[in-house]
């Protein structure tokens, strides 16, 4: 299984689906750039696996027609062997969309909605200056269900003291009073840079507990979905799969043979539009910086992506595939915290109980350095 993640860059001056900004790529030249990189890509000889899912996102797809979705979706499935995607998924959002865009990027084989939300508060929206309203974003949800969508996600993001605690719990209960079937928490302050750690693990400890009451599974850390809504493309990140990026400033990470260290690449595209559609037009990659990750990086890798699932670090895997025995390298770390209650005593893998998922990042530092 390989993910594809399309990034459409947010085009200078534009709004939603209307004439290019003097001087600004358009979709045509976009459109182009992107294809010849997908040739590019396929022309790679690592690049064997073909791909199952598609992620297009890069903030605002939905300024754009559904057209230039399509033709990517053509492309790709010509160039990289995607004929047969699983999960298609694109980025909206609430300002831009309409019942006719949504029904027809269901009827072109988007399978999957990530809905750009913010907040059900309108309080919360005014204070980052959101180009949508709150009820922009529920009609999005009722005319992305019109459309013929079973899965789609919504972010929510959640700040610090500076926010009422009781405006994000309302964000929280209107989104499971609408019946999303999938939430995407981030953790961003929306008064300002200030940051307090306190009040932000307050509301996420709030979060894990109200979603799941609702019955939401945890099966990442900040993503939420009810039984049958997971996203396969996060799914495939967080398994460390492979993932194509294509796009200005797009990642990928590619390890054809997971029997060899030596395979695994790590690579990122120039983040200028205009120098990225410029390279391509002379036909050369756009790659700025290229990695070649060695076995220790991809222990590391490993670590940090499984300890933020629901299924945890399998010490199995890690040791045969990553060439680290955590269990018998940190037999004592591990227990210790076990003995704190935020790992769940099991000897097969590493999960995060509750209370260890407030504290993933301090665990996974921890493991990281000592293991």
């Amino acid at each position: 299984m390989a993910g594809l993640y399309i990034h459409l860059p947010v085009r200078k001056g534009h709004r939603a689906r209307e004439q290019d900004a003097p001087g600004d790529a358009g979709e045509a030249e976009i459109t182009a750039a992107l294809s010849d990189e997908a040739r590019l890509c396929a022309q790679r000889p690592t690049v064997t696996a073909p791909v199952s899912i598609l992620y297009v996102g890069g903030g605002r797809p939905s300024l754009y027609s559904v057209d230039v979705v399509q033709t990517l979706a053509d492309t790709v499935s010509h160039e990289l062997g995607a004929s047969a995607l699983e999960e298609a998924t694109v980025e909206i959002s609430p300002a831009d969309a309409t019942p006719e865009y949504l029904t027809e990027l269901h009827r072109h084989g988007v399978t999957r909605l990530s809905i750009g939300g913010i907040s059900l508060v309108p309080e919360d929206l005014a204070r980052t200056g959101a180009q949508h309203t709150r009820d922009d974003l529920v009609r999005t949800i009722q005319w992305s269900r019109d459309a013929g969508f079973e899965s789609f996600s919504v972010d929510l993001h959640f700040g610090g003291a500076e926010r009422p605690r009781s405006n994000w719990k309302a964000s929280l209960h209107r989104a499971a009073e609408l019946r999303v079937p999938h939430i995407t928490l981030h953790e961003r302050d929306l008064s300002g840079p200030s940051h307090n750690d306190d009040a932000h693990a307050e509301r996420f400890a709030f979060a894990m507990t109200f979603l799941r009451s609702k019955g939401y599974e945890q099966y990442e850390l900040t993503h939420f979905a009810r039984p049958g809504h997971r996203s396969q493309y996060q799914e495939c990140v967080y398994a460390h799969g492979n993932v194509l990026g294509l796009g200005p400033g797009a990642e990928s990470f590619w390890w054809p043979d997971r029997s060899d260290p030596s395979m695994a690449q790590r690579w990122s595209n120039v983040e200028d539009t205009a120098a990225y559609v410029e390279r391509l037009r002379s036909d050369e990659v756009p790659v700025e910086q290229h990695q070649v990750l060695d076995q220790p990086a991809l222990a590391r890798e490993y670590i940090l992506l499984r300890l933020r699932t629901s299924e945890g670090l399998d010490l199995d895997v890690l040791n045969k595939r990553y060439g680290v025995a955590l269990h018998d390298r940190r037999a004592a770390a591990l227990d210790r915290l076990a003995e704190e209650g935020l790992i769940h005593d099991d000897p097969n893998r590493v999960r995060l109980t509750p209370r260890g998922r407030l504290l993933a990042d301090a665990i996974t530092q921890r493991l990281i350095r000592e293991g």
